[in-house]
């Protein structure tokens, strides 16, 4: 039965607990799940020339990676594991760092990224040690690293490089890229992000005013249990009028709701739930729609294409940003069923208009309060020379009561094929908007009709 690497390679492997996760990851794994981040040797022992040779080998096909094919898998690092392989725990002879530095060094030359530890590991028959060496991420400017000491038929000079499950000689497309990410040692991330419109908007807090609209909620819909529930005579009555034969059979009847109080004590909560989402929903778009949603411009003053660019916005946790699109509704809930009605029948379903199937959200800015601030993380955009490209529009607001018509914003940005980042503050214009706070967040009551 083929087996699958059991392991996150979301982030560095460091640490005890998370170096011993990757090797038993490893026991349960096969051999296709070598990757570009990940090497295992079974048995080796870096004292002898063979040894030492393959461990040189592996590190120098991750240091002659391109760095943001390196940067997809742990931050950068790239692994190898010795003394473990899939279904068996070998381990390894341990030695001192200076030895094993010396005989890695014949073949790496001076190459020195890369740190190597012995792990111990248990996996139930007898304790050894696991041998996991580290080679830190490839960054651009950094040079070609070669072989630099013969072994049987790899002669010095020879470029190895990591491929999906194995590590080889380069080839000339793989030379190309390597040369060129030598070439970008001066190159690095120069865009520029400039406010186009917008600002902050202040409104009055809503706390207490949509606490209180629950509450007149919660009071109208639990009304309906302090009568007890209505009898089939009564249902009967209010369904057929003067039908007095037709009551008479359905005074026979079970009684239509099978709900109990509990069950409509959840129904109200879950729709109290939804309905203070909607409001908060809705608030959202009635600042869109009267302020000015915030734009950001992004301009490559340089004459370099760049890829990926990310924008990161820092705001102040005292103001919150949404992204909005204009085509998206609020979402009103309706009321749970009146308590003691029937349910509808699957005749009245039937008769009911298709729902409308929901199209995938279109993609926009993840937003998230992160460390006591507020950060927006734009999609990122590929520019060309002296281009300039609009983020997409955010609406930002806050209820804080400040005296400052400024409020403090700080931006940060990255590509994938150049270094470094650029970071500045941004300082962004507040406006007070006046909102009618009842028409926001209970626009029924203005429609004439009623929550239903």
């Amino acid at each position: 039965m083929t087996m699958t690497l059991n392991f996150e390679a979301d982030q560095p492997v460091v640490g005890l607990k998370r170096q011993q996760a990757l090797i038993n990851a490893i026991l349960g794994a096969s051999s296709a799940d070598e990757t570009r981040w990940l090497e295992w040797k079974s048995r080796l022992d870096v004292a002898r020339a063979e040894g030492a040779f393959s461990v040189s080998k592996a590190i120098l096909g991750f240091a002659n990676r391109m760095p943001d094919v390196a940067a997809q898998w742990a931050d950068g690092h790239a692994y190898l594991v010795v003394g473990v392989e899939e279904g068996a725990l070998h381990g390894v002879e341990t030695h001192d760092v200076e030895k094993v530095d010396a005989w890695l060094g014949r073949y790496l030359g001076t190459f020195d990224r890369y740190q190597f530890t012995y792990v111990p590991f248990d996996n139930g028959d007898e304790a050894r040690n696991v041998m996991i060496v580290d080679v830190f991420p490839p960054r651009w400017g950094d040079p070609v690293h070669p072989l630099c000491k013969e072994h049987q038929n790899f002669y010095p000079g020879t470029v190895f490089h990591r491929y999906s499950g194995k590590t080889m000689p380069a080839r000339p497309t793989e030379i190309d890229a390597l040369s060129e990410r030598a070439r970008r040692a001066a190159k690095r991330v120069t865009v520029d992000v400039s406010l186009a419109a917008g600002a902050v908007a202040l409104v009055p807090p809503t706390q207490d005013m949509r606490v209180k609209i629950l509450e007149f909620l919660r009071e109208e819909q639990m009304e309906q249990l302090g009568t007890g529930k209505p009898t089939g005579k009564d249902r009967a009555a209010s369904a057929f009028g003067a039908y007095a034969q037709v009551s008479d059979v359905y005074r026979m009847m079970k009684p239509a709701d099978r709900r109990s109080p509990e069950d409509f004590r959840e129904e109200v909560d879950q729709y109290l739930r939804d309905y203070d989402a909607a409001m908060q929903q809705s608030l959202v778009h009635a600042i869109h729609d009267a302020g000015k949603p915030l734009t950001l411009r992004l301009t490559n003053p340089s004459e370099d294409n760049l890829t990926k660019v990310e924008v990161v916005l820092s705001l102040p946790d005292t103001v919150w940003a949404h992204a909005t699109d204009e085509d998206d509704k609020v979402g009103w809930p309706h009321p749970p069923r009146k308590y003691g009605t029937a349910a509808p029948s699957i005749r009245m379903l039937t008769g009911m208009p298709p729902i409308r199937a929901l199209l995938p959200p279109l993609p926009s800015p993840a937003i998230e309060q992160e460390e006591g601030c507020t950060i927006v993380r734009f999609l990122p955009v590929n520019l060309r020379p002296h281009e300039t490209v609009t983020l997409t529009p955010i609406t930002v607001y806050s209820a804080q009561e400040a005296p400052e018509v400024v409020f403090s914003g700080q931006w940060r940005a990255t590509a994938t094929n150049v270094s470094g980042k650029v970071q500045r503050s941004l300082p962004i214009p507040a406006e007070r908007l006046a909102l009618d706070m009842k028409q926001v967040f209970v626009p029924w009551a203005y429609e004439g009709g009623d929550p239903e």
